[in-house]
């Protein structure tokens, strides 16, 4: 029997050997998921990221990662989730940067010519989470990644089940390690948690 994601699985592996139509073939195939993906990403986010441009940015990457091994729909969206985090990332960083003067000479301005700015700070939180995800997958890749699908990507248990090959049980007994191991990792305070296996 041939699984449900075969011609996806073939359009992905043509894509790694370098055909670009398969790679957009796959990215038109796989569009509606990636916008639900990107979306699930950024909610509640007031970022100057869209949908719809966190989508093509982090397609973009895809194109031009060289030596990428998609070789199937797991290892595709599990990639695209971890761009699309690292794109926002990526994007509070430079914000808090630019609000910080970015390096750019100082110009003092007349106050009555002065605009006012936005009051909104760059989310240290998710700079914290992303922090510690990193140190995470140093440890633990395999929860890590858990953490990008059920987390960041929006993603039920039956699903990352299906994906993994493994037991709804199994996704919650690795979920809540994550989840401890994250939230100790999250205490300001705390001493570094041990390593998550």
């Amino acid at each position: 029997m041939v699984a449900p994601d075969a011609p996806i699985t073939q359009l992905l592996r043509r894509a790694a050997a370098g055909d670009r139509a398969a790679l957009d073939e796959v990215f038109g195939d796989l569009y509606p998921e990636l916008r639900r993906l990107a979306h699930a990403r950024l909610r509640g986010r007031g970022d100057g990221l869209g949908t719809t441009t966190l989508v093509h940015e982090s397609f973009l990457r895809l194109v031009q990662s060289s030596g990428l091994r998609l070789e199937d729909r797991h290892h595709f969206f599990t990639y695209a989730a971890k761009t699309m985090r690292n794109l926002i990332i990526d994007e509070v960083r430079a914000r808090h940067a630019q609000r910080r003067g970015g390096g750019a000479e100082h110009v003092p301005i007349d106050v009555t010519d002065a605009v006012p700015i936005a009051a909104e700070e760059p989310d240290p939180q998710l700079l914290r989470v992303h922090d510690a995800l990193a140190e995470l997958e140093q440890l633990d890749p395999s929860l890590a990644e858990l953490v990008e699908m059920r987390y960041f990507a929006g993603y039920r248990e039956a699903e990352i089940a299906e994906m993994l090959g493994v037991t709804e049980r199994t996704v919650r007994r690795r979920w809540d390690k994550a989840r401890a191991w994250l939230y100790l990792a999250l205490q300001p305070d705390a001493p570094r948690p041990p390593p998550a296996r």
